[in-house]
């Protein structure tokens, strides 16, 4: 498997690239891993801190190092929220993906990250694909280490004698995520000192179930789908969180990503569905549902 490694210059991303590059991961996770080639680590600097460039030149000197090809792209204006930086980012690093022949971003996101993005999406109003957090592998990122502490992550940096540098961003608690952690986290941990395992519980059993619905969902779409249209009677009788993961395979098949479809959006399709009388239908991003007939059979399109 060809590899980019995405590094900040974090103590995440450090070890990652570390425990990568000496092909130690699988035995730090204790789990057996494909072979791995590196084709390069990738900064993108977001031009947000006074360090900035400071770090994208750390990050170069690493790449020297382990010498492996280096890659990097700045903002080229300042970027207004941490959605446009990591949109930003994600862009660079998967346009990089396609140049080099990467199979995979490993990205450096661990336990502690998992925690936050759950809580984020539980105060946003997630469904069950939410509130399973970030996956291991998912359109084309790999985050090995979302089982894995920070503070285990510092660990090894100890014993590796790796440097790394601190992102002064992420103590200012105007920026969502840093507000969850620094404030809400540690306000839960008064409660239960274990809420962040808690937490990891809790999605780990929201993605068993949205991977079971996931798995029913292209079953259904296999046997039922007709020229891009399902049996409205059929779709409609299916458990709700069948329903739902329906409508978000067929956006995903047919946009390629699921960023402009969000848990109201899916239910407001099977809501459609459901009150189906006359020509009725949705639209969401690039993707239109309809609800309409087939000869005599009632039917859900899109297009």
């Amino acid at each position: 498997m060809k590899v980019l490694v995405a590094v900040s210059g974090g103590v995440d991303s450090v070890a990652l690239l570390d425990l990568l590059a000496k092909k130690k991961l699988g035995k730090f996770l204790g789990c057996e891993l494909p072979p791995i080639e590196l084709v390069g680590v990738a900064h993108f600097n977001h031009r947000i801190h006074r360090d900035a460039n400071t770090h994208q030149k750390f990050v170069a000197d690493l790449a020297e190092k382990y010498k492996l090809p280096y890659f990097t792209k700045r903002a080229s204006k300042k970027l207004k929220s941490e959605a446009d930086a990591r949109d930003a980012r994600y862009y660079f690093l998967k346009s990089l993906a396609k140049k080099t022949g990467a199979d995979a971003i490993a990205l450096g996101h661990h336990a502690d990250d998992q925690v936050e993005t759950v809580l984020l999406n539980v105060i946003r109003g997630t469904g069950l694909l939410g509130l399973g957090g970030m996956a291991e592998f998912r359109d084309g990122l790999w985050r090995p280490l979302l089982e894995t502490t920070k503070k285990s992550l510092f660990e090894y940096a100890k014993s590796r004698r790796l440097k790394f540098v601190h992102d002064p961003t992420n103590d200012d608690a105007t920026y969502s995520r840093n507000f969850v952690r620094l404030r809400i986290i540690a306000e839960m941990e008064r409660i239960n000192p274990r809420v962040r395992e808690a937490f990891l519980r809790v999605a780990r059993h929201a993605r068993e179930g949205a991977e079971l619905a996931a798995l029913l969902a292209v079953e259904f779409l296999r046997r039922s789908e007709i020229k891009k249209s399902l049996p409205l009677a059929e779709f409609c009788a299916l458990p709700q969180a069948v329903a739902k993961a329906i409508i978000r395979e067929v956006y995903c098949r047919e946009v390629g990503n699921l960023q402009k479809i969000e848990a109201l959006h899916v239910s407001e399709i099977i809501e459609l569905a459901k009150n189906s009388h006359g020509g009725k239908q949705k639209k969401f991003g690039e993707l239109t549902f309809r609800t309409g007939k087939h000869g005599n059979v009632r039917v859900l399109t899109w297009k």
